[in-house]
């Protein structure tokens, strides 16, 4: 049966892994499916008409660390999620590496995908530079993967003046909580976090660079807590700078 919706695709690429065949065996048909769904993009205009006309729709997306991830399926057992990607002409899209593997079709126009590898070992948020790998323009039904972490790393851009579109198929995080960003103009990573996350990180950034003692013992109360990991690097990282 031809995928041509949201639902075919959900439910059989659920099937294949259900089966649990090899990463190898699930990529290869999962972009075989990915394909088939993105070779029409007939299917997304429900989408785009709840996101301008329902506001309870528009309410129940997740706010993500992209502000153009559209949220459209997640697995109740957390073993995929599902989501497309507006992209504008004329921004200029971070490059970035992924928490999670991830395979991606293009939908709607094209879009050009920019690989890149680091090229020496890094320390904390340095690194010497990226080279890069590959550059593919991904036509409507094309797809691509990148795996998680610094394996990932790559850049979305549009090629022309219309806007893009992409759907993202993820697999279940390796690591949560933020992507990293990579600015090759100085060299360096940024950790970038969910709006809900942004403004307690950018508290602790701050304290970071404030010399008083009191700054010091609000780090050193926010490791003692019970907090995720990279609440905690963040708080390293800033006592470190003092």
């Amino acid at each position: 049966m031809a995928i041509n919706d949201l639902t075919k695709f959900v439910k059989q690429f659920s099937e294949l892994l259900a089966v649990k065949p090899s990463f190898s065996a699930a990529l290869a048909e999962g972009q075989k499916m990915l394909s088939e769904l993105t070779a029409n993009p007939d299917w997304f205009q429900p989408t785009l008409a709840q996101l301008i006309l329902s506001e309870a729709f528009l309410q129940s997306q997740f706010l993500p660390i992209d502000p153009n991830d559209i949220q459209l399926y997640h697995s109740p057992d957390k073993t995929f999620s599902v989501r497309a990607f507006i992209w504008e002409p004329n921004v200029c899209y971070p490059i970035h590496d992924h928490g999670a593997w991830g395979m991606i079709g293009s939908l709607l126009n094209q879009i050009k995908e920019t690989k890149y590898q680091l090229t020496a070992d890094r320390e904390e948020l340095t690194f010497a530079e990226l080279l890069k790998t590959r550059e593919a323009v991904l036509s409507p039904g094309q797809t691509s993967y990148v795996p998680p972490l610094e394996e990932g790393i790559h850049q979305m851009q549009c090629v022309n003046k219309d806007i893009s579109v992409t759907v993202h198929v993820y697999g279940p995080r390796v690591r949560k909580g933020y992507i990293q960003v990579y600015n090759t103009a100085n060299k360096t990573i940024q950790r970038i976090y969910r709006p809900a996350l942004t403004k307690k990180v950018l508290a602790i950034r701050t304290l970071g660079s404030i010399p008083e003692t009191w700054a010091k013992d609000i780090l050193h109360d926010v490791l003692n807590k019970n907090e995720p990991d990279y609440i905690k690097k963040e708080c390293q990282l800033a006592l470190k700078s003092k």
